[in-house]
């Protein structure tokens, strides 16, 4: 009798753990047998498509079964300045563009949320900060002499929101990611620079022409002043805060 009791006894511990066991794992892994992937990398395509600046690449960490960490990194690549930028910080019509370069670098921070419990599937809810840096440069020769104007700009802003996007899994080891609305606040501030090698050139005159050119800038224009740095014009932007909405898809491997 006492060997049974204590048979039952081991039976009895032994289905417990397991039941625990069980429990934990389903908790962990959201009732799938197989370890769901707790990281993925991957690229938005489309970010080469377009005159953005930068080339984004993207990386994400399951650290519970219903939420994850995501970073989304735009590695600044040399591209045309947009033509609204040009036209925007242009001083004349005349004269030929012989250096017009646009760089953008980018960081957004998410923390998602998945509400079916499977962290990197499904719809997930996401606020989320952001961070981005724009560098600007056009040089202009002037028509009929061997002189040319220079255009500087560095501009950087700060920004928290809130995103709503999907996840699907196209096959074990691959994933499609898409932000379908990103919408955030943004702060942003900024300096812009003029020169002329012009040794001739009048430093007022051109401190002018540029309080002209920035005047029609949107939002901010009326509130920028040109002055007068040394042999150059310089012009500081003010602290601005501005609406920004975000899309982006990414194709991902899964790990």
């Amino acid at each position: 009798m006492k060997i049974q009791r204590h048979l039952f006894l081991l039976l009895a511990v032994l289905t417990a753990f397991q039941a625990d066991t069980v429990a934990q794992n389903r908790n962990r892994w959201s009732y799938d047998e197989t370890p769901e992937p707790s990281w993925s990398v991957g690229v938005a395509p489309f970010s080469l498509l377009l005159p953005s600046g930068k080339f984004n690449v993207r990386g994400e960490w399951a650290y519970a079964p219903n939420k994850s960490l995501s970073l989304l990194v735009g590695i600044p690549r040399s591209t045309r300045m947009p033509n609204l930028l040009e036209n925007t910080f242009d001083l004349s019509k005349e004269g030929k563009t012989v250096k017009n370069r646009y760089t953008s670098f980018g960081a957004i921070l998410e923390n998602r949320f998945y509400p079916g419990a499977n962290a990197m599937r499904g719809f997930y809810l996401a606020p989320y900060v952001r961070y981005n840096h724009f560098s600007l440069a056009r040089t202009t020769e002037i028509d009929e002499t061997e002189y040319a104007t220079t255009f500087k700009g560095a501009i950087n802003g700060v920004g928290i929101g809130g995103g709503l996007g999907f996840q699907v899994r196209l096959s074990d080891h691959i994933s499609l990611d898409a932000t379908i609305a990103g919408v955030d606040v943004k702060w942003l501030r900024g300096t812009l620079t003029y020169s002329s090698n012009d040794p001739n050139s009048d430093v007022e005159q051109l401190r002018q022409e540029v309080q002209e050119a920035v005047k029609d800038i949107p939002i901010i224009g009326d509130r920028l002043s040109a002055a007068i740095d040394g042999d150059r014009i310089r012009v500081h932007t003010p602290g601005v805060v501005l609406p920004a909405y975000r899309f982006n898809l990414s194709v991902n491997y899964v790990f």
